[in-house]
């Protein structure tokens, strides 16, 4: 407020002389703008009043108003805030410092500045910090114009049933939310309720979506998961059905290739030897075009398939191609359970073949450690002790030292 005032006067080359007026002298002026006394909202009327005479003494166009005049902390604040984010200046501690003492000492916060450092505490890695700034916000502070950005941060970061019982506290609010953000707010709700196996719950939030006259972005994902719900449920048919809806374009053979794979799951479970039969030639036509391709999983249940149509040799060819992939514990579909599950199948199906399970072994040594399970180690131990294979059991004692 005091900045606005003294820049006025500096663009006008007014004095404090010529500004002090009855009730605010030039003295007291000098010492406002050194620092040394307080500026008073009272005293806004009066240096308007002053300002505009002198304009009129000296025939210029203006007229100064008291909103012109008076900035409130609220503003300062939010002005502070905003240089900070174009100069980026406020991911810095000295800056951070900065607002928070302005904003203690004038008694107003800001939404916007704790919502930003809460994301860039997100973005860092600081995901616990971010979580409590997001909550701290949703509980104690009025932040109409963030609510939603907030809630939705807040139910990413959650990944437990927790999120769904936020969901539920602030149904009400959401079911008013714009399309998008409502549709943004269900899904991500349900992939938490996914994640933890509350499929019941999951399956109420994914259908949210499936029944907003709009298509959004995570419709047909909302279809695969509701599938995926389905069948953790053991209903078959129904999961089956929404798998197949999962899918728009009959050349996306990515989307394809999931929903083929989602459908023979589902098969095996049913004992629905046709429909695996059927499934499996469809996949097959699928994976032609994806050979470049890493589909990690992919080949795995495909060995799974071809070993309940009791075709041995086409299940070590794709368990084999499972394990040729190279090992990514990053990746989002890298499943480390169902690649050493294809290492196990085929140590079993290998049997009394010395050389395939020799080359097996070498590639048991290039598994990182901390992927590898004792059990898992243990396993394929006594399996080559059970079956006569001493030579294939010491060599993998060498060789792993766990």
């Amino acid at each position: 407020m005091e900045n606005k005032i003294f820049e006025t006067a500096k663009a006008h080359k007014i004095t404090q002389k010529e500004l002090a007026c009855k009730g605010i002298s030039a003295s007291y002026l000098t010492k406002i703008k050194k620092g040394h006394n307080p500026f008073k909202k009272k005293h806004i009327p009066l240096l308007v009043d002053s300002f505009n005479k002198i304009f009129q003494e000296r025939n210029i166009d203006k007229i100064i108003t008291i909103e012109e005049l008076y900035i409130t902390p609220q503003q300062e604040l939010d002005q502070l805030i905003v240089e900070s984010i174009i100069d980026k200046s406020i991911y810095s501690k000295e800056k951070q410092e900065e607002i928070e003492l302005f904003g203690r000492e004038k008694e107003v916060h800001s939404c916007k500045y704790r919502y930003i450092i809460a994301k860039h505490n997100q973005r860092i890695g600081k995901k616990e910090k971010a979580l409590n700034t997001y909550y701290d916000l949703l509980n104690h502070f009025s932040c109409s114009d963030f609510f939603y950005s907030i809630l939705i941060e807040v139910i990413r970061l959650e990944k437990t049933e927790l999120t769904y019982a936020i969901y539920l506290k602030y149904q009400k609010k959401i079911n008013q939310a714009p399309y998008k953000t409502k549709a943004l707010l269900a899904y991500n709700t349900g992939v938490s309720l996914l994640e933890t196996k509350k499929y019941s719950k999951a399956i109420l939030c994914f259908n949210v979506l499936i029944d907003m006259p709009e298509i959004t972005k995570h419709y047909y994902h909302s279809y695969n998961n509701l599938g995926i719900c389905y069948q953790n449920l053991g209903e078959y048919e129904k999961a089956i059905e929404c798998f197949k809806k999962s899918v728009i374009d009959p050349l996306n053979y990515n989307d394809l290739e999931i929903c083929y794979i989602n459908i023979i799951s589902c098969a095996r479970e049913m004992k629905n030897e046709i429909l695996v039969k059927v499934t499996v030639n469809k996949l097959e036509k699928i994976l032609k075009e994806l050979e470049n391709g890493t589909l990690y999983q992919t080949y795995w249940n495909l060995g799974l398939a071809y070993l309940y149509l009791e075709e041995k040799k086409k299940a070590v060819n794709a368990f084999e191609k499972e394990i040729s992939f190279p090992i990514n514990l990053n990746h989002h579909h890298f499943n480390p359970t169902k690649y050493l599950d294809s290492i196990k199948q085929l140590v079993l199906l290998y049997g009394h073949q010395p050389l395939k399970q020799q080359e097996l072994i070498k590639t048991i040594c290039k598994i990182p450690k901390k992927m590898m399970p004792y059990d898992f180690f243990l396993y394929i131990l006594k399996f080559y002790i059970n079956n006569s294979l001493e030579y294939e059991a010491n060599f993998l004692i060498r060789k792993i030292q766990l």
